[in-house]
């Protein structure tokens, strides 16, 4: 065997022999060969093994003198500058030191973990192993693929070199964890120590730092626990390794010795069936190379025997230390282990005067000194200087252990059967445990890391707090000093469970809640009162002054005092359990067995409070803040406000702390803490950095915790007898290359207490408490890890049918769940591919309890196997996870094979998560998510109560985007019909075929065009569009339906259009005709005026013209009007319209003699009729209600009625069907649940409505064949054919007045026309582009404007008229904002005019360009009239006559004259423009901007059958009908059955309760509320998400609240029950619509 300390000291002289290790001497190459090959290489000069040639040598003070001159060239520090050099760690070696966060940053390079090719990777190699608890960490293999060409010939000579390796340079594992442990921060130490002591290896106690000094590790070590069962004990205990009195043996080597004392101490401490390496020793990887700077290393380890006599190797635990190097060189070390140990055992290789001498100086002391003499003693001289060493120190034969040529077994036996000996004869109570020892290293002048300033104060600090508890009873501590969770946050935490599911309210609802949220917020006050304890205003102190490393040292001292106070406390009681336990199975006495029974559950209650740890204070502080958040508090006892302990929270949690989410005690969310927490977290780190959220679900006590911290490094609890409570989350980095991969910033990792807790199975709601469990980490995570452990097979299938409730939950709200199935404790290495049969089994079990689980969320016709909910992959959708513990009892070490399938599973994850194409939340998305999932886990049926805030926010997003879509397509097919309509009109033929194919060619590009706006939208948004991948093909398909409807409409104007224009081509001929006569004989007369000698004046010629006027109109035959028998019309349109009240039509003419204004009135009708509605009213007030909105209807139709007749158009008997059309549309519309009127009383409507719209249309029908009189119409020409008379009369020139005549009577007129036809659609898009708030682009925008307006003007009647008929309320609303907005004044004029005039010059600048065009192109006048006007024609409907006169025209002089004319006319329209009355001339514009805005933002017109709130979805072509807004039923008119009061419920509390409903559509039978969907079709197609909360409809409850006696005299009864609470204040309920409606008030119109 190699002698490691042997060789340790040949490979310093020959690294030190050249500094530059690259030209090495042959003789170094030979040594450095017996290291690297081990020894099998032979020296070259005696043909004998390396090793052996330097054990052979025995000129010891050459080698001192040698080491004595290296020493002298090379000190402590320059070997750690080129050790550390070498591994990159120069950087971290002063002040920035490597922090626990840096190396659990998650990158690409951490999830490789192969080999390192470089020393510079070798410190992150060794920390992301060792973090993931894998003992190979320290077997740091050199990769050689580098430096050696497999393929390269064999050189004879060089067959027994390694030049190639000699060159190579690599480094001792020990010299790598002394750079780490340098390189250090304090927290990082603390946990290497941890994750090393967990692998079973030494951890470094003694560590050689600068200038030849040493720190003693006692901070780092704090934080290791060990559990132990001597042999005969009463059983396992825990303690922390610091404070542990233990025998101490410390282990150290004089000179060189034959045997590695390392390896030896392996031996003696392990078993045969349980070896562990503790210690590194030279046949290791890379442990024969030379040490650097871990010579005077201290490295400790304990013994902790299980209590079984077949395991353990020694009966009692104790400590073991061992010294690296030679204790020749380290005279510090040896001084402070030799009184520090119980004994001390010594390994020679031999005997020497020196040696003898040098253990004289600590062989005095009180420790027992062992000599371990690693070879014969056989010169005389030897034996001699041993019996005198022996003699002085009155050492037995026990205390020399001499290695004879036995074998290796041998020799270990006999030193453990010695180490044993010297363990019974120690006297524990006088033994020292590291926090003991600190005294004796200050004495040895070794430096303590406690001693440093940061980590001194904050121990003073926690121990201040820490020394605040006086109690010895935790319970009693806890219910004094954190009071905030403690029964009282119990009582809130049922209270709202109460609030939400309503179970026990069997009166009024509203009040019940009302009470319910009274009582919470007297609960939080009495909080508020009893103020703060003094030990938790020292913890907020602390937290809020201390900042970076100091806050985390603080926090680290107080989870490690708390921790050993709590398991001092449960180690007794657990021990109190084993004996109260014990004695129970002894007694067969009835009474003292009941006594035991009482006694244990008494202990076992202790045992669940006895806990106190850093996580009661951080949850107290959560709570506080929840409080002062809750009760809008902004001082309380002088500590910050919530914001900043919020800020101080998030970062504690990017810093590493765990952040508790669920309050395992109470079973509660604190939501606006975490609410608060998290969106400090987005302002500490960017909004928009994004976050995976990864959770892990599975059985109690399968090590789910165990899991996540060597998958990541983490700290969740695992120890002290203590299963996760609640659910925990931590955050990590994800950096580099890999955060571009995967689109993720963070890990969010949350760990969640086990299902089938024991402690819970024996309560009534424990499957209910698993299943919100489940949903609530399933539905906060990207990817669930579900555990099973393969020891609870038998539970499998009850977690499975837990697990998929909830994950058939997540997909029915449209999250898409991904699972990782991990199967632990997996023993054979080829589970995965021996477990074909088991997949099979887990497969069908998972579809048998998808099934099952459907079949209770009411989701069975979707759900049929498991693959229907989320895709399984076999090779990434599962992993196996080998047994966590390499042996068993205190000295099993974690298994490798577990850290390497933990690894792989690691791996694994990141690659899905690159692939899995999902929503990428940041975390203001996530802590929306969290708010949502937690309102509807409170719920009893989630899929009914989740409300998915962050997919309605996208959808808002694309909702306002496809409203630019929407209305881009119908101003562009409303464009094309004014332009088609002036065609129509200019023209002589039928064109309608070619419009045809233009509009269906136009719809087809802009429908394509918003297509790909919505293609590009997904494109764009990417995050998005994974929410709204659902809604995408709705939008596709409202784009398509759309485009029909424009088809639609724009034809039948078109059809209108036509008919218009015939009507009018009779009119035109005969004016035309009678034009051409009247002309002719004009010419005539002037002509004859001409020929007479004598000149007439002015006065004489106008006389001339009119006596010809008269004669000649009054020649002129006129044709009988068309007799048109409009009352006719509507009879039959009447009969037609509904046939099967024909009968009664026919009747009703009758009874009035066709006298149709004998009909009574509209009120007559009401206040008479018994045929009122179907079925007779239950209440006065659903009459009255009625009443009121047939009313409403009938104003509303007769608008309509205004509307048509305002029109500069004839009658057509069309109209009468349009009318009745919009009758029955709008009194079917105010149908309700508890009314429907009677087929008589809608035909009796009908005829009231059309008899008073008679009279209208009659008169409509005479003003127009008035104003298109063929005679009147040339009447008002009469005064241009004087002028051109005249102007004919004297200069034979009627160029100039012909022009004038252009530009007034036919350029004018046109343009006027286009401005009118033009401003309606002008209007509507710039309402549309003026008001950033969208309450013009979307339904729901639009709602919350006149919600808005409504509470600013703050009128009853305009409440009342808005909920009897919102329609008609929203109608005039938007015309009044239609007329405000037109009349906004800027520099002096509207807006209407800025629009007007706006359309006129761009009319004005086309017909300029081209009549210029004409000037060039045209030679005679009648080519200019012509192509002007075809030119213009779409925009400008210019008549195409210009009578007989027009041949007298000079072209060139026409057009001097016209120039100047068009620029008059401008102006006279601008004139006229600017002094248009804004409402009268947006009523009469032919396209009503009020009717074009509106049917944008009209939504479906569906109402809420309780309570009468409009369907507020924007989405086009929904079936799905919903509102954010739900009202108080009273304010619809609904009072209760057995009393006179209006009625205070609100539908999403009603759809939370175990209330039931009855109406006329449940044909009177009782139906529960929650199965409202089960009435109808309609009810089906409206989602009621429950509300429960108090701020719920704050709107409608503020207004029912302040209104309430208003509405009862309306509706003719009594006040509701109205809560105090509901008078809310403005900016409270403005705050809660903004986050309902995602919209901000202040950017509405109506804030203006």
């Amino acid at each position: 065997m190699i002698v490691e300390d042997t060789i340790q000291e040949v490979k310093e002289q020959d690294a030190e022999a050249d500094s530059t290790e690259v030209n090495h001497s042959a003789t170094a190459d030979v040594k450095e060969t017996a290291q690297a090959d081990g020894n099998i290489c032979c020296d070259k000069k005696t043909n004998t093994p390396a090793w052996n040639i330097y054990l052979q040598d025995n000129d010891k003070e050459k080698s001192e003198s040698m080491s004595d001159t290296n020493s002298d060239r090379y000190t402590w520090n320059s070997h750690a500058d080129e050790v550390l050099t070498k591994l990159g760690l120069i950087p971290y070696h002063k002040e920035k030191k490597i922090s626990l966060w840096n190396v659990l940053e998650i990158s690409a390079e951490s999830l490789e973990g192969c080999t390192p090719d470089y020393l510079k990777h070798l410190p992150w190699y060794f920390l992301r192993k060792i973090m993931r608890s894998d003992s190979s960490a320290v077997n740091i293999k050199c990769r050689f693929d580098n430096f050696i060409e497999n393929d390269k010939e064999l050189e004879s000579e060089k067959i027994f070199t390694t030049s190639d390796f000699s060159s190579f340079s690599w480094i001792h594992p020990l010299d790598l964890i002394v750079s780490v442990f340098l390189c250090s921060d304090a927290l990082l130490q603390q946990e290497l120590m941890v994750k090393i002591a967990s692998c079973q290896l030494a951890l470094p106690l003694l560590l050689p730092t600068w200038n030849n000094s040493y720190t003693f590790l006692l901070w780092a070590l704090r934080s290791v626990k060990k559990k132990w069962n001597p042999i005969g004990g009463t059983g396992f205990q825990e303690g922390h390794v610091v404070s542990l009195k233990f025998p101490t043996f410390s282990f150290l080597r004089i000179g060189n010795i034959s045997v590695s004392k390392s390896k030896t101490l392996n031996d003696i401490l392990s078993n045969k069936q349980q070896y562990q390496n503790i210690f590194l020793h030279h046949q290791m990887d890379s442990a024969d190379l030379s040490r650097k700077i871990s010579e005077g290393l201290a490295e400790t380890t304990w013994y902790l025997p299980c209590g079984s006599e077949s395991i353990d190797v020694y009966t009692q635990p104790f400590q073991i230390i061992n010294l690296r190097g030679d204790g020749q060189t380290a005279l510090e070390q040896v001084n402070f282990l030799t009184q520090v140990s119980s004994a001390v055992f010594v390994f020679l290789g031999d005997i020497t005067e020196s040696k003898l001498q040098y253990l004289e100086n600590f062989a005095k002391g009180n420790a027992q000194l062992y000599l371990v003499l690693t070879s014969d003693v056989i010169s005389e001289s030897s034996k001699n200087l041993l019996m005198t060493f022996v003699k002085k120190f009155s050492l037995v034969k026990k205390h020399v252990i001499m290695k004879h040529k036995e074998n290796e077994w041998r020799f270990t036996q006999k030193l453990q059967f010695v180490l044993q000996s010297a363990v019974d004869q120690c006297d524990q109570g006088n033994s020292l445990c590291l926090e003991d020892m600190i005294s004796v290293a200050r004495h040895c002048k070794i430096h303590i890391d406690e001693d440093d300033d940061k980590i001194t104060s904050t121990k003073k600090l926690s121990e201040n707090i820490i020394s605040l508890i006086k109690h010895e009873d935790v319970s009693c501590f806890k219910c004094s000093n954190f009071s905030f969770q403690g029964e009282t946050c119990k009582k809130l935490s049922d209270i709202e469970k109460e609030q939400n599911r309503l179970k026990n309210c069997s009166g009024n609802m509203e009040r019940y809640n009302t009470n319910l949220e009274r009582t919470k917020s007297h609960l939080r006050q009495s909080l508020l009162q009893k103020g703060l304890p003094e030990i938790m205003k020292s913890f907020i102190h602390n937290l809020i002054h201390l900042s970076g490393t100091e806050r985390q040292l603080f926090l680290q001292w107080m989870k490690k005092k708390l921790d050993s106070q709590s398991q001092t406390k449960m180690s007794a009681l657990r021990s109190q359990y084993k004996h109260t336990y014990e004695a129970l199975f002894k007694t067969k006495i009835e009474a003292e067995i009941k006594q035991k029974q009482t006694e244990l559950k008494k202990i076992n209650d202790e045992l669940s409070t006895a806990s106190l740890g850093l996580e009661h204070f951080m949850r107290e502080l959560g709570q506080i803040c929840e409080t002062l958040i809750t009760e809008k508090v902004e001082s309380f006892q002088g500590i910050p406000s919530a914001d900043t302990l919020a800020r101080i929270a998030a970062e504690l949690l990017l810093e590493g702390l765990p952040l508790e989410l669920l309050d395992g005690d109470a079973g509660t969310i604190p939501i606006r803490w975490v609410t608060a927490v998290l969106k400090q977290v987005s302002a500490l780190v960017g909004k928009d950095k994004h976050v995976f959220v990864l959770t892990v679900l599975g059985v109690q006590s399968t090590g789910k915790s165990t899991l996540l911290n060597t998958m990541f490094g983490l700290q969740f609890a695992v120890s002290s007898g203590r299963c996760t409570k609640g659910a925990f989350m931590q955050l990590l980095t994800i950096t580099g290359s890999l955060q571009s991969q995967l689109g993720y910033d963070f890990l969010m990792i949350i760990d969640t207490e086990g299902l089938k807790a024991p402690e819970l199975q024996s309560l009534t709601d424990a499957y209910e408490h698993d299943n919100e469990l489940a949903t609530l980490v399933i539905g906060l995570s990207d990817m669930t890890l579900l555990n099973m452990s393969m020891e609870h097979s038998s539970e499998m299938k009850d977690i499975l049918q837990i697990v998929l409730h909830a994950f058939i939950r997540m997909k029915v709200v449209g999250k898409k769940p991904v699972c990782v199935f991990v199967h632990q404790n997996v023993g054979d290495i080829s589970a995965p591919d021996q477990n074909l049969m088991a997949h099979k089994f887990l497969m069908d079990q998972l579809d048998e309890v998808t099934r099952a689980a459907a079949k209770m969320e009411k989701c069975e016709a979707k759900f049929n196997k498991f693959t229907d909910i989320m895709a399984f992959d076999t090779n990434t959708s599962k992993g196996y996870i080998a047994g966590l513990w390499h042996g068993c009892g205190p000295m099993a070490s974690v298994s490798k094979g577990y850290s390497a399938s933990v690894f792989n599973l690691k791996k694994a994850l990141f690659k899905t998560i690159q692939t899995c194409n999902k929503y990428k939340p940041t975390f203001n998305d996530f802590y929306k998510l969290v708010h949502d999932t937690w309102n509807a886990v409170k719920m009893e049926n989630f899929i009914f109560s989740f409300k998915n805030t962050l997919a309605a926010e996208a959808y808002h997003h694309l909702t306002m985007e496809y409203a630019n879509w929407d209305w881009e397509m119908r101003r562009a097919v409303q464009e094309w019909t004014v332009e088609a309509e002036n065609r129509i009109e200019g023209s002589e033929t039928d064109i309608y075929r070619s419009l045809e194919t233009e509009l269906n060619e136009l719809v087809t590009e802009r429908k394509n065009a918003a297509l790909e706006h919505l293609e590009t939208y997904f494109n764009n948004n990417t995050e998005k569009a994974k929410l709204l991948v659902e809604y995408k093909q709705r939008f596709i398909n409202s784009i398509d339906t759309l485009a029909k409807d424009l088809i639609i409409s724009a034809s039948d104007r078109c059809q209108d259009a036509i008919r218009r224009n015939k009507s009018f081509k009779k009119i035109r001929a005969l004016k035309t005709s009678y034009k051409i006569k009247l002309e002719q004989c004009i010419f005539e007369q002037l002509e004859k005026c001409k020929k007479e000698n004598s000149k007439l004046n002015d006065e004489e010629l106008s006389d001339f013209f009119n006596k010809m006027w008269d004669k000649e109109t009054n020649s002129i035959p006129v044709p009988e009007p068309k007799n048109i028998n409009i009352e006719a019309d509507m009879e039959s349109k009447l009969r037609d319209y509904i046939p099967a009240m024909s009968a009664d039509v026919n009747k009703k003419i009758k009874e009035i003699k066709g006298n149709w204004y004998n009909l009574p009135s509209m009120k007559a009708i009401l206040t008479n009729a018994f045929n009122f509605v179907a079925a007779p009213f239950k209440n006065k007030t659903d009459k009255k209600m009625a009443q009121q909105k047939v009313l409403s209807v009938e104003e509303q139709c007769g608008m309509f009625v205004d509307r048509i007749v305002s029109q500069d158009r004839d009658y057509d008997h069309s109209d009468w069907l349009a009318l009745l059309h919009k009758i029955h549309e709008n009194i079917t519309e105010q149908q309700t649940d508890r009314f429907s009127f009677s087929s008589e009383f809608l035909l009796e409507f009908s005829l009231g409505v059309c008899a008073s719209a008679l009279p209208k249309f009659k008169d409509m029908h005479g003003k127009f064949v008035e104003k298109n009189d063929p005679l009147k119409l040339l009447a008002r020409e009469k005064e241009n054919y004087f002028c051109l008379f005249k102007e004919l009369y004297k200069t034979n020139n009627v160029s100039q007045t012909m022009a004038g005549t252009y530009a007034e009577n036919f350029l004018k007129p046109a343009i006027f026309q286009a401005i009118e036809k033009r401003l309606g659609s002008e209007i509507v898009n710039d309402m549309k582009s003026s008001y950033p708030g969208g309450e013009f682009k979307t339904r729901m925008n639009f709602h919350v404007a006149i919600m808005y307006d409504l509470h600013i003007k703050d009128r009853f009647k305009n409440y009342y008229d808005f909920i009897c008929n919102s329609t008609f309320y929203e109608e005039k609303w938007l015309r009044d904002r239609i007329v405000q907005h037109c009349e906004k004044r800027n520099e002096g004029h509207t807006r209407l005019f800025e629009l007007g005039t706006d359309i006129l010059k761009m009319l004005v600048n086309m017909l300029t360009k081209e009549v210029n065009n004409a000037k060039i192109n045209c030679e005679t006048i009648e080519e200019f009239f012509n192509k002007v006007r075809e030119s213009v024609q779409s925009h400008l409907v210019i008549s195409s006559d210009m009578g007989t006169f027009a041949s007298l025209i000079d072209l060139q002089c026409f057009l001097k004259y016209l120039e100047t004319d068009i620029n008059k006319i401008q102006k006279d329209i601008e004139t006229e423009i600017d002094q248009w009355e804004v409402d009268t001339k947006i009523k009469s514009l032919p396209s009503s901007p009020t009717e074009v805005l509106y049917d944008t933002l009209a939504g479906c017109r569906k109402y809420c059958f309780w309570c009468g709130a409009p369907c507020e979805c924007t989405e086009p072509g929904h079936v799905t009908h919903s509102t954010n807004y739900h009202r108080p039923q009273g304010v619809n008119g609904y009072r209760w059955e057995n009393t006179t009061n209006l009625v205070n419920e609100i539908c999403t509390t009603l759809v939370a309760s175990n209330s039931r409903f009855r109406n006329k559509d449940t044909n009177w039978q009782y139906v529960p509320c929650k199965d409202y969907k089960s009435v109808n079709d309609y009810y089906k197609s409206w989602d009621i998400t429950p509300d429960t909360s108090l701020i719920g409809s704050s709107y409608w409850k503020a207004v029912f609240y302040k209104y309430n006696k208003l509405f009862a005299n309306k509706y003719v009864c009594l006040p509701g029950d109205v809560p105090p609470e509901w008078n809310f204040d403005w900016k409270v309920v403005c705050k809660h619509m903004s986050e309902a409606y995602n919209v901000t008030l202040d950017s509405l119109c109506v804030c203006e």
